[in-house]
């Protein structure tokens, strides 16, 4: 198994380009493990977030739910064949298109 460790040690993670293993042990964490791994991808790339605030807090939520919409998004045929994800650099999923209202104007980063 990929160790999950590795993955935010650049100044940009690309989720979409994360091998399916390192997804999978990232989402195997214990809960607790988990919240600790993403609260270290915040401090990483949002260096300007007082950490244990609120917007910490979502951050930390944030890509927990990123996390786990990448793996459904993956493995999903019909979620994948109709729909594109809208990514940050930071690792994060901004948003989820269906295919049919999808521009190029979609992947500005607001």
């Amino acid at each position: 198994m990929a160790t999950p460790s590795l993955i935010f040690m650049t100044t940009s993670l690309l989720l979409e380009e994360l091998p399916d293993e390192v997804l999978d042990a990232v989402l195997s964490l214990e809960p607790s493990v988990r919240a600790t791994y993403f609260e270290k991808m915040v401090i990483n790339y949002y260096p300007h977030v007082v950490a244990k605030s609120a917007e910490f807090t979502t951050l930390v939520e944030t890509y927990n739910s990123s996390f786990y919409l990448e793996k459904m998004y993956r493995t999903n045929r019909f979620f994948n064949e109709r729909f594109t994800p809208v990514y940050t650099h930071t690792g994060l999923i901004r948003n989820v298109i269906a295919d049919i209202f999808f521009a190029d104007d979609d992947l500005i980063t607001h």
